[in-house]
């Protein structure tokens, strides 16, 4: 391939690429054109009866960018006599999904009573393998709409229920999304990941039903610290059921670290506090010869939490259930606030997320099922301003003021258009966050550049704050002004 003959840039067209294009592909079995680089080398050639490498290659072409002949535009699509469009699917059925949600409800309330055993986690596989079975028989699972609020704004369960079942079949969609399932030793699906992070969504809050919960936004310094110490409790509830994995009670102890390192930012509980817990319980159990298995456990926990170490996956699927917990509690009702849609949510997530998640973690969510979850409409769209942040070679960040002048599939990486500088107004309460922007420290970039974030992969600037009138008027409007001046 690498010494075949380039072809001129002039006999060229972009290739878009989109869900509903590509599930068009991966349905017929076969790349209907060949692909080429913006030099006209050619990086993937056309293929009937293509395999799941290939698609998987093809997905790694579409961060590159790609090109292909002006005169293939025509056989971009792939025709198969259907009129529906797949991305207007709603992926989850109203009465399967219901009854999930009333099982989770049912659970909760015999964790108020009781401890946690093997028959419960024997439920928790059962019924979570059965809403990922039913996920990906959908052939249009890759780009439907995920209809989870529409059904539970209706199915009349408690807060509780409502959360647990919306945050796992958030991460659950992140998961199969970003990692698609394929074939193990045995020739059958291996859906052991999607299952682990599942599992760890659905009981990461489990020790909330040995907490008296204030219904309050407002929380006091010792009511906090209560409610930082549920993952602890989670995990330890975890452990008198044998058939929950090490892995699952690891990612359900730290599920609230999902940035990593352990410089400023907004783990909680910290590496440090975990530890200290851990050891004082490990310490209370050492003496008693029925809590061996117990006591292993916990001592590779520590070791976890001791080095600090983990795989790139594992610090993805911590994301993963922190961000499908931030989505699900925004768009739920509580006894404080009414919920916010789910355009907002995501938008508040952005906005929040520069000392909680890396590029990466905000893409998934964003262009793997953000568009999904807001039936089909984008957050960030031609003419939008946005604040991008990037970190020099002295480590230095800068915060810049750019407007969206092209998004294609990736809503995370348009082409942008950079209009000044600003300083943020940082804030430590419970979490560190960007409280505002200063619109007296405003520095005019005059050659208004132009960046392609799609075709900067190594780039360290990425979007961390979408500017919406409704969320910060005085900024949009300053903004607004600068730009038509």
């Amino acid at each position: 391939m690498s010494d075949s003959p380039l072809i001129s840039p002039d006999q060229l067209a972009k290739f878009e690429f989109n869900d509903d294009l590509l599930s068009s592909y991966r349905k017929s079995k076969q790349i209907p054109l060949d692909l080429y680089d913006r030099n006209g080398k050619l990086i993937m050639a056309k293929k009937k009866n293509a395999t799941e490498e290939d698609f998987g290659k093809l997905l790694k072409i579409e961060l590159q960018g790609a090109y292909c002949l002006t005169t293939d535009k025509k056989n971009y699509r792939i025709t198969s006599g259907e009129t529906t469009d797949p991305r207007q699917t709603k992926l989850f059925d109203p009465e399967k999904t219901t009854e999930f949600a009333k099982q989770t409800e049912s659970l909760i309330l015999e964790l108020k009573k009781e401890a946690f055993n093997s028959d419960h986690a024997l439920r928790v596989h059962k019924s979570i393998g059965k809403v990922l079975d039913d996920f990906t028989s959908n052939p249009d699972f890759e780009s439907g709409l995920f209809n989870i609020l529409e059904i539970l704004n209706h199915a009349g369960v408690p807060v509780e229920s409502e959360l647990m079942t919306k945050r796992t079949i958030v991460a659950m969609g992140m998961k199969v999304r970003t990692k698609k399932i394929g074939v193990g030793e045995d020739n059958k699906p291996n859906k052991k990941d999607h299952l682990s992070v599942m599992k760890a969504s659905f009981l990461a809050d489990i020790g909330y039903s040995k907490l008296v919960l204030p219904d309050k936004p407002n929380l006091t310094k010792e009511e906090y610290n209560a409610i930082q110490q549920h993952p602890i409790i989670s995990y330890l509830m975890t452990l008198a059921a044998p058939e929950i994995t090490q892995e699952i009670r690891t990612l359900v102890l730290n599920h609230h670290r999902p940035f990593r390192g352990s410089s400023i930012n907004n783990n909680f509980p910290d590496n440090h506090t975990v530890f200290k817990k851990l050891m004082v319980i490990r310490d209370k159990c050492i003496k008693d010869p029925s809590k061996k298995t117990i006591v292993a456990d916990i001592d590779a926990q520590l070791r976890i939490q001791e080095s600090n170490v983990n795989s790139v996956n594992f610090e993805e699927d911590i994301a993963i259930l922190s961000l499908a917990s931030e989505y699900a509690s925004l768009t739920t009702n509580q006894p404080w606030r009414p919920a916010f849609s789910s355009a907002t949510a995501l938008k508040m997530i952005v906005n929040d997320s520069f000392f909680s998640y890396s590029n990466r973690n905000i893409r998934h969510l964003l262009d793997y099922v953000g568009a999904s979850l807001t039936n089909n409409q984008n957050i960030i769209n031609v003419g939008d301003y946005v604040i991008t942040a990037s970190i020099d070679s002295e480590k230095q960040v800068h915060f810049d003021i750019c407007k969206i002048l092209e998004v294609d599939r990736f809503q995370t990486r348009p082409k942008i258009q950079r209009l000044c500088t600003i300083k943020p107004l940082f804030k430590k309460g419970i979490k560190y966050r960007i409280a505002d922007f200063d619109i007296n420290e405003i520095r005019m970039d005059k050659r208004r550049a132009v960046i392609d974030l799609a075709g900067q992969t190594s780039s360290t600037q990425r979007i961390i704050y979408i500017i919406d009138p409704e969320m910060n008027a005085p900024l949009f409007d300053a903004v607004t002004k600068m730009d038509i001046s």
